[in-house]
């Protein structure tokens, strides 16, 4: 069976709080513009949706997607969660390299560097508020 893509990544933060703005700014670049919130109830509880006065997760959307489902992320308060060991990445046009560069310290992120070889794989690194290993790279086509 092909594989189709993934469907969907949910990362989980110790203090929402301490996050949100920063994927606010984040996913808005990245062209994920709806937010919604929900109530996330652990031990086999299901997500139900919920405000902006109680909640424990958001949902950051693409909007005006036609042809295949809108991609989504989606980032969750559990009190135990680590930062990620690993690293999350997104496709972005390498022409746009040096734009996220100067734009992710205005977002809140840390540690930022550029790829060692820029030529091979054009990437800049960065941690989240919380120590989320992340980055932004065009080693494929981006739109």
């Amino acid at each position: 069976m092909p594989f189709l893509g993934v469907d969907h990544v949910d990362l989980r933060v110790p203090v929402l709080g301490v996050v949100e703005s920063f994927y606010d700014g984040l996913f808005a670049r990245l062209g994920l513009t709806r937010k919604t919130y929900a109530q996330v109830e652990f031990g086999g509880a299901s997500w139900t949706e919920g405000s902006p006065e109680a909640y424990n997760a958001v949902e950051y959307h693409e909007e005006g997607v036609s042809g295949r489902p809108p991609l989504f992320f989606g980032v969750i308060e559990e009190v135990s969660a680590q930062p990620s060991r690993g690293r999350i990445a997104f496709t972005v046009a390498k022409e746009t390299l040096e734009d996220w560069e100067r734009a992710l310290p205005a977002l809140g992120a840390r540690e930022i560097e550029r790829s060692d070889d820029n030529e091979a794989y054009p990437a800049v690194f960065f941690t989240d508020p919380l120590g989320t290993r992340l980055e932004v790279c065009a080693r494929r086509n981006a739109p």
